[in-house]
């Protein structure tokens, strides 16, 4: 026969020591309890199914893509199209070179003393005319390539040290019309104040500018002329003779013309 405790009794016994053990419940009971807990059960399997297959299907139906930045792209700017080249405008003239019908013009740069040092007394008095460009006017005489073989040939006529003294002028054609008798003026000032034994003119254009002939150079070299009564003698220049070497012998003939001329009026 089994005791029916209440809970007030288990717990006096409780209390005296008195281990009481809870009877078991009715087979019907345990049943009951049996069969909630296997719903349970169910249930909770089919919960956790139901649970894996709603986030399988959350990542294979809904993929998050991954982020990316938006490049706004300006437009190009059109290219403005080329415009058309210009005609040549024929009553404007080219600043390259003279106007029809007119003679370029011939400028004289400033004389300089050359040798000065060595300069011998009761020596020939030699002016030295070359054709120039227009950055002559302010570079030194023996400057450059051409400066070194005007210095060499000079000296190769011993005036670096015979000449009573040596003035060199630059002549620079430019491309502009000017009057002869400007140029004409202005060598005419520099021969006075030189008062040279004789002449040298080197360049073909200069020689045909200052002689006032269109003969050919190769007519004009190897004989001697007069330029404001002084005896002149014409010759290749140095940036000729570099372009063209097989002309320097031509160059020494004339230089040693000039130097027979020079040694007669010194």
């Amino acid at each position: 026969m089994s005791m029916n405790l209440d809970p007030r009794q288990r717990a006096m016994l409780r209390e005296m020591g008195v281990r009481v053990w809870q009877p078991l419940a009715p087979v019907a009971e345990i049943q009951v309890a049996t069969e909630v807990i296997a719903a349970h059960a169910g249930t909770a399997s089919a919960n956790s199914q139901f649970d894996q297959h709603f986030e399988e299907k959350k990542v294979v139906a809904a993929p998050v893509a991954p982020a990316v930045p938006i490049v706004r792209r300006e437009a190009a700017p059109a290219r403005p199209a080329s415009p058309p080249p210009l005609a040549p405008n024929p009553a404007a003239p080219s600043e390259a070179a003279p106007a029809a019908g007119a003679q370029p013009c011939w400028r004289v740069g400033q004389a300089q003393l050359l040798y000065a040092e060595t300069a011998k007394a009761g020596g020939a008095r030699w002016l030295v005319l070359a054709q120039s460009p227009p950055a002559a006017l302010q570079a030194p005489v023996f400057e450059g390539d051409a400066g070194r073989l005007l210095d060499n040939m000079l000296r190769a006529a011993r005036l670096d040290r015979d000449a009573g003294a040596v003035l060199f002028a630059p002549l620079v054609r430019q491309a502009v019309s000017g009057a002869m008798d400007e140029l004409a003026a202005a060598l005419l000032a520099l021969v006075e104040q030189a008062r040279p034994d004789v002449v040298l003119v080197m360049g073909r254009l200069a020689a045909q500018a200052l002689l006032q002939s269109s003969e050919p150079f190769g007519k004009l070299r190897g004989r001697p002329h007069a330029l404001h009564g002084r005896p002149t003698v014409v010759t290749h220049d140095a940036p000729y003779l570099l372009r063209c070497p097989q002309d320097k012998a031509k160059a020494w003939d004339d230089l040693c013309l000039a130097m027979g001329l020079a040694a007669r009026g010194a």
